[in-house]
């Protein structure tokens, strides 16, 4: 194998190696909504809607008394992909959508949590309220709390929190609810990803790097002992 090969060879592993360090997978279970096995079997609906209750979104728990409205792409307003929540949850029982999602976390990491929102109709009495909390110590992470914007505008929250070693609850419900269908907020895309440190970019920019240097000293004319120039 030559000098050239072996190099494109230990840049291909090294780029296998890195690669799990510069990309991670969602946290989440169908953090977008777009498994819906129960569409069309919830406590009412249409051929644009249904609510929702219990289990009946995989990867996330609708608290009892409460439902989520999914809506599809056939008449109601959605962000992306096939389905996305409507926050009133059709006002069952008086009480709007509230829904949440476990999910484990390492200690001392840093996490950047992702979504989507928009306003359907304006309505000033419910808020959307999207919350992290550690289950073990109730300590609040993060919590963003959002009144309506201008109707159809999609809003891209992203903000950091750091991981305790156990596991957290997302939750995402109105605060304060309406407790009627007020068709007030969308919600979809849903995600959470372990942030890189900067040593690993660090370390990651140095090999590569030093992938450069050797590939540009092989490639000079005087780069294998083959091609060293003789004394005169």
């Amino acid at each position: 194998m030559n000098s050239q090969r072996r190099h494109s060879l230990g840049l291909a592993l090294f780029m296998a190696a890195a690669l799990p360090l510069a990309s991670h997978a969602n946290s989440l279970v169908n953090g977008g909504f777009e498994s819906q096995p129960n569409f069309g079997a919830g406590i009412s609906g249409d051929s644009g809607y249904s609510a929702l209750t219990g289990a009946q979104i995989p990867g996330w728990t609708i608290e009892a008394g409460h439902a989520a409205t999914v809506h599809n792409t056939v008449i109601y307003p959605f962000i992306s992909g096939s389905y996305s929540i409507n926050m009133d949850g059709e006002g069952y029982l008086g009480r709007n959508a509230n829904l949440y999602q476990d999910f484990a976390s390492s200690s001392g990491v840093g996490y950047a949590l992702d979504y989507d929102w928009q306003t359907w109709f304006t309505d000033t009495t419910p808020k959307l309220n999207v919350s992290i909390t550690d289950t073990v110590t109730l300590a609040l992470l993060y919590q963003g709390n959002f009144s309506v914007g201008v109707d159809g505008v999609v809003h891209h929250v992203t903000a950091s929190f750091t991981g305790t070693g156990h596991a957290l609850r997302l939750r995402v419900s109105e605060l304060p609810e309406s407790g009627y269908n007020d068709n007030a907020f969308i919600v979809d895309n849903f995600a959470v990803n372990a942030v890189p440190e900067a040593a690993t970019w660090v370390l990651m920019a140095g090999g590569l790097g030093a992938l450069g240097l050797a590939r540009w000293r092989l490639n000079r004319p005087w780069g294998n002992a083959e091609q060293v120039p003789r004394g005169h």
